[in-house]
């Protein structure tokens, strides 16, 4: 009984953090006013936890209420406060303002978005912190780390076409936005020594990629290895849409995790020993991390490619379960909005839990109506299903279509992803000491990027190769996940009851031979 209990502990705990990060991201921001009561009630939950350590029952329960109100206090200081030092509190006041650009400009098609850290107005002569996020024209251009004084009317974001802009800049901690303002440079190079560095070999390996490729070719290969897809057109960006391919312009836990296997698997099947192999594939992530700009998001995709590579180092792969909400954890301990308001955050993971989830039994049920393997054509089949399954609600609700194409079109094309994604960055290297051949160089990813666009044009073409789903609502996202959840509870049941039969007669076999010997 206490085995069981604190195994219940230890597996129940982080799901019910989670819950309790997603029960707080719906409360209203008056529930959070008295923020420092949660953590009292977190201290005091444990103090009892600790004086009853003998009741299992009460351990739980009190272990179990440490854990919400610790989600719930963390939640609240996510919240900003409204203060005379805080940028937001004078939303909708014209002020001038002094700041540094503290992240990659946003260059698109007409505009470019800056993201400065404002730390002084000379009109209040006052120092004020917080970020806010500047439109403006397309030229002249600006970098980061670049010190601007701006004289602009603030804005704060609001939701537009069902779209929550203004949660979805909140997950940046931004909640103010600036359009079109006066803008003047004061310095340059003021911003982190490290990013500046990574910024440059960013914008430079971007140049060469236009040096080694015509368009929309180049457009293509940037968002496969940066996971900026701005520089596509809209027309292509909408194909993509409709055949369900957008997740391979991201740098996503899912894609990232993929890769690393990918990497992982060659350096063992070159001959390298395990641990050898699990290093370098570390270090090949951490440079491929830093040759995207090293941005919030391939850090975190980052780190679950990591844990992923540690459960195949350990040779538990059912360990990568426990990768993946370890993962969650920690990502939403360090930022808890992610979870209601980051679209690709609850893509990659759910697309990672239909591989861990759905695939086997997906794999297990083609091999039994004998689908030929046809080199890994048959896995690959089921492990785009298996993403879609999880993936597609998510999808459907926050941009309103489903696309029926998917899975024909992700097997047509996910598995030169990982392989390109590769040879992109080989040809990136040595375009850097050879940048004279980097046309002869970029020509497979030429071909390869050709016949990505061909098959995403054909697709988005068929008819009825996607549906609107304006209306689907929030309730059904509910009644869907609980329903799969309930699926696979039972598929597993109904495997675990299939191997318990075949063990014992095993087991009787076993001991009958043990009693003739005797």
């Amino acid at each position: 009984m206490k085995i069981s209990i604190r195994k219940s502990i230890r597996r129940q705990s982080p799901l019910i953090f989670i819950l309790s990060i997603l029960l707080a991201s719906f409360l209203p921001i008056w529930f959070f006013d008295y923020n420092i009561f949660y953590f009292g009630f977190a201290l005091a939950s444990l103090v009892v936890m600790v004086l009853f350590w003998q009741n299992r029952v009460v351990k739980l329960i009190f272990f179990t209420l440490l854990i919400i109100f610790f989600a719930c206090w963390r939640y609240g200081l996510s919240i900003p406060e409204n203060s005379l030092d805080k940028i937001w509190h004078y939303n909708g006041s014209s002020l001038e303002l002094i700041g540094i650009i503290s992240n990659e400009p946003d260059v698109r098609e007409n505009n470019q978005k800056l993201e400065i850290t404002i730390n002084y107005s000379p009109l209040l002569k006052r120092a004020i912190v917080g970020k806010i996020l500047v439109t403006t024209n397309l030229y002249p251009l600006y970098n980061y780390g670049d010190q601007l004084i701006v004289n602009c009317k603030l804005i704060a974001p609001e939701k537009f076409d069902e779209f929550a802009y203004d949660r979805y800049l909140a997950r940046y901690n931004i909640y103010s936005t600036c359009y079109y303002p006066q803008i003047k440079i004061l310095n340059n190079n003021q911003g982190n020594w490290f990013y500046q560095k990574i910024f440059a070999l960013k914008n430079k390996l971007s140049q060469l990629i236009d040096y080694g490729l015509s368009e929309p070719e180049a457009s293509l290969a940037k968002p496969i290895v940066f996971g900026n897809q701005t520089g596509l057109n809209k027309e292509i960006r909408q194909q993509f849409a409709r055949t369900g391919l957008t997740h391979i312009m991201a740098v996503s836990g899912f894609n990232i995790s993929i890769l690393s296997i990918i990497v992982l698997n060659f350096l063992l099947g070159i001959g390298l020993d395990r641990r050898r192999a699990f290093y370098f594939s570390i270090v090949c992530l951490l440079i491929y991390i830093i040759l995207v700009g090293a941005p919030a998001s391939a850090m975190r995709a980052g780190l679950m490619g990591f844990l992923v590579l540690w459960a195949f180092y350990l040779g538990r792969l059912n360990k990568i379960t426990n990768s993946l909400v370890i993962t969650a954890v920690i990502l939403l301990i360090i930022n808890p909005k992610l979870l209601r308001d980051d679209i690709g955050f609850q893509l990659s993971f759910l697309a990672l839990a239909g591989l861990l989830y759905i695939y086997p039994f997906l794999d297990k049920f083609f091999a039994k109506i004998k689908i030929p393997q046809l080199k890994g054509l048959r896995s690959c089949l089921a492990m785009t299903l298996a993403s879609q399954i999880f993936t597609w609600p998510i999808s459907a609700y926050n941009f309103s279509q489903i696309s029926l194409i998917a899975p024909l079109a992700n097997l047509l094309v996910i598995w030169l992803i990982p392989l390109l994604t590769i040879i992109i960055i080989l040809a990136l290297l040595i375009s850097l000491v050879l940048p004279s051949l980097t046309g002869l160089f970029f020509l497979p990813v030429l071909l390869g990027s050709k016949y990505i666009l061909f098959i995403v044009k054909s697709m988005a073409n068929i008819p009825y190769a996607y549906l609107e789903t304006a209306y689907f609502s929030w309730i059904w996202l509910i009644i869907y996940y609980l329903a799969i959840i309930g699926l696979i509870i039972y598929l597993s049941k109904k495997r675990k009851g299939i191997i318990d039969k075949s063990i014992i007669p095993r087991q009787k076999e076993l001991s009958s031979k043990r009693s003739y010997k005797l």
